[in-house]
């Protein structure tokens, strides 16, 4: 067949319509009718009949075929089958494609529905799994019989910018320092203590600052904090004599990380050249402890405090 596969298409629906509009015209043909009531019929007829062929392709796709995907005579030949159907028993036909539509309006509808409750299952699903990953990594560790360091009220006490009364600083302090967990979060403990998330914040900063407290970032990307055992802040520290010194801050970091606030003063145990042979070295270290500022000096063959 020549010409475009949408024209062939156009032809085969409007003939099938005319051909079944006159087919059921002149098999219920009453010769008693006023001729312009036949006129009337016979319109109505071709209209119903051209309407059912002209659904053909939506009652396809209802049905899933892809009859229309490939043409080929073979496949119009189809087509023109299925229109000179639905032409020649058009009110049947509209019928029946307005049954199937009204039911797949109710499936899509009931599917819509299902769609959304089980979205809805697995968001609150994903909301309490997020909250256990929050609660788990605010309780990684459990800390056993943790001290709160004396300075560290104290030093939230003498702090007068604070916008937080004594009894919320006691509250916070408290929760932070909660034996049930070793990393909070600000909004863990703005929960737990009812306090607001800016003024908390403020807190945990100062007391960053003031060494009484560490910061880490959780795998969500969230702050951690929990209280230092032993709240040192490390500024530098040298190790040698007349003006030969070693660096040995990175050293003296790792040991106070390690809980380690004393040792031997030698080359040795800092794991150092002798930066001065034959001349007796001093360890000095200048330090934070418990919010205090603090310059140690340790003399080579003694041991050294951190406190």
């Amino acid at each position: 067949m020549c010409g475009k596969p949408e024209t062939i298409i156009i032809m085969i629906i409007l003939g099938t319509g005319l051909f079944g509009g006159l087919t059921n015209y002149f098999m219920s043909f009453d010769k008693e009718l006023e001729p312009s009531e036949r006129n009337v019929k016979f319109c109505a007829s071709i209209l119903l009949s051209v309407c059912a062929s002209l659904t053909v392709p939506l009652f396809l796709q209802i049905l899933s075929n892809n009859l229309l995907d490939t043409f080929s005579f073979k496949n119009y030949l189809i087509f023109t089958g299925f229109c000179i159907l639905a032409s020649v028993y058009s009110k049947r036909f509209l019928e029946d494609v307005y049954a199937k539509l009204e039911k797949l309006d109710k499936k899509v509808d009931t599917t819509r529905i299902e769609t959304k409750d089980k979205v809805d299952i697995v968001s609150k699903r994903a909301e309490r799994a997020i909250k256990k990953v929050d609660d788990l990594e605010e309780s990684i560790e459990i800390i056993e019989d943790l001290e709160i360091p004396t300075g560290l009220k104290q030093s939230i006490k003498e702090i007068r910018n604070f916008s937080l009364a004594e009894p919320e600083v006691e509250r916070v302090v408290e929760s932070l320092s909660s034996s049930k967990y070793s990393l909070r979060t600000i909004q863990g403990i703005s929960k737990e203590t009812e306090i607001s998330v800016d003024k908390i914040k403020s807190l945990l900063e100062h007391l960053l600052e003031q060494g009484f407290i560490e910061r880490k970032v959780g795998s969500n990307g969230k702050d951690l904090w929990r209280v230092l055992k032993y709240p040192i802040k490390i500024y530098s520290a040298n190790y040698g004599a007349q003006g030969k010194t070693i660096d040995v801050t990175s050293k003296i970091k790792d040991l106070v990380s390690n809980n380690i606030l004393e040792g031997h003063v030698s080359s040795a145990f800092l794991g150092v050249e002798d930066p001065a042979v034959d001349i007796v070295k001093v360890l000095t270290i200048h330090c934070r402890v418990y919010g205090k500022e603090k310059e140690l000096t340790f003399t080579e063959g003694h041991n050294f405090f951190i406190r």
